[in-house]
């Protein structure tokens, strides 16, 4: 058994292309962001946990190339933590462009 929330060890079906992880306990921002990227034909799952990382052994496992994380204070700045894990780089998108953004970068 794995030491972390990431339980699952099988092979997807599909290919997550975003791991949105919401650092607190706001299901509701966490099911908000996943289903406006799922609208756009994003592959997308969410993790809601408090510790950042925690979120990032599911993305190391199942090579998910980007994450999306929010907590409080991405949440008063009006931001999302954008990371190209490949890229290792990390930058802050508004909240309100975050989509776009991520539609721009996967399909260049």
């Amino acid at each position: 058994m794995l030491d972390f929330p990431c339980q699952i060890q099988m092979p997807r079906a599909n290919k997550t292309e975003v791991l949105v992880g919401i650092l607190g306990d706001d299901h509701t921002l966490a099911s908000e962001l996943v289903s406006e990227l799922w609208n756009v034909g994003i592959k997308a799952e969410f993790m809601v946990h408090k510790r950042p990382m925690k979120h990032r052994p599911c993305q190391r496992i199942y090579r998910i190339p980007w994450m999306a994380l929010v907590g409080e204070r991405e949440l008063n700045k009006g931001v999302v933590n954008l990371k190209d894990v490949e890229a290792n780089k990390e930058m802050e998108i508004p909240r309100d462009q975050i989509v776009e953004e991520l539609r721009r970068r996967l399909n260049p």
